[in-house]
């Protein structure tokens, strides 16, 4: 898997790279990932009948087992990834999280004055909830025997989570490269890896060049809507809704693909070791867009081929350009941390971010 030699700059659709050349010792070690959808679809049935038979309860077992196969299917230098957490963690912190999120409905419906006050609570707690569940992820997941860590900023994460969203669309996305860039950094300097500390410093120039691509794109997507309001008036409003919808999905998809390569191509592990990922904006597109389309006209049964088709392409655009001494990391011995700020994240829409 380890190609020997000098490793040299490739272009990454959007992405500055830093001159890799100038670190000779350098080892690309491409991450590949060995599953395959006829496995995972074994795995998915079993886990979507039994949740339905338990009434949701199994979904616990389901989440951990999805984790542990895709990390276990994926490997670096030969070694695969781990997930450690036990199904009995998430539905401990699944269960609190419903119970807390019943209470405050209960109490806002009851008590609609208080809605408010519970409102701004809510606010204030989601940022803490969701370091939590990037820190709870982080720990249960390993490599080589060493486990990943999470150190978060609760004023850091409000600004970057509850604030500059808002800034973001009152900007119209044309902010979207600065908060990517803030959000990224955050993201990538608060991971640990048996200690070492992650770096990144992505260029906002990339970003807006990412930004304007996918602007073009999204107006050209536009265009059959635009045209059909055009020439059959109000009646091709729906049409048009839809082909707004489907506009803003692959520009979306796009702009973070761009985002995705600078992050990592920029990022930058303590003894040497950097990242790259080198995704085709157009082809990641189309496996995303494709794969939806598949799993809806399958009535679901796609799913899981969607997934895995989607996962492996992402791992084959990925490499760890390491230094020596990658085998010398250790895991620093932490407490476990608790799954209800991740449950709790992930029910209020923040599961992509907490699952990071």
């Amino acid at each position: 898997m380890i190609q020997h030699g000098p490793v040299r700059a490739f272009p990454t659709d959007g992405a500055s790279v830093r001159p890799l050349h100038d670190s000779p010792a350098l080892q690309p070690m491409p991450v590949a990932f060995h599953g395959t959808a006829s496995e995972f679809f074994g795995f998915w049935i079993v886990n979507l009948l039994l949740t339905v038979v338990t009434l949701g309860i199994w979904s616990a077992w389901a989440k951990v087992r999805t984790k542990r196969w895709f990390l276990g299917n994926t490997t670096i230098d030969g070694h695969a990834f781990d997930y450690h957490a036990s199904p009995l963690q998430i539905l401990q912190g699944r269960i609190i999280a419903i119970v807390v999120i019943g209470i405050m409905s209960a109490i806002s419906y009851f008590v609609p004055s208080l809605f408010p006050v519970l409102w701004l609570i809510w606010m204030l707690a989601m940022p803490a909830a969701i370091n939590a569940g990037l820190r709870f992820n982080a720990h249960m997941t390993s490599w080589r025997n060493v486990r990943f860590e999470f150190q978060g900023n609760y004023g850091r994460a409000l600004l970057l989570f509850m604030l500059m969203p808002i800034l973001v669309m009152l900007s119209l996305g044309l902010l979207a490269p600065f908060y990517s860039k803030m959000l990224g950094k955050y993201l990538s300097e608060g991971y640990r890896f048996g200690g070492a500390r992650f770096t990144t410093q992505p260029k906002v120039s990339t970003m807006y060049g990412g930004l304007i691509r996918s602007a073009v794109l999204f107006f050209v997507a536009l265009l059959p809507g635009l045209l059909a309001i055009v020439l059959w008036g109000p009646e091709s409003l729906p049409l048009a809704a839809m082909d707004l919808y489907v506009a803003l999905f692959i520009a979306s998809v796009h702009y973070g693909v761009y985002v995705r390569n600078e992050l990592l191509t920029q990022t930058t592990i303590d003894g040497g070791h950097r990242l790259q990922s080198q995704v085709d904006p157009a082809v990641y597109t189309w496996i995303v867009a494709s794969g939806l389309v598949a799993t809806a006209a399958s009535l679901t049964l796609a799913y899981p081929w969607a997934c895995v088709r989607q996962h492996r392409y992402l791992m084959k655009c990925t490499t760890l350009h390491a230094a020596s001494g990658l085998e010398n990391f250790a895991s620093e011995q932490r407490a476990s941390p608790d799954s209800f700020g991740g449950e709790l994240s992930e029910f209020e829409g923040f599961g992509s971010v907490a699952s990071l």
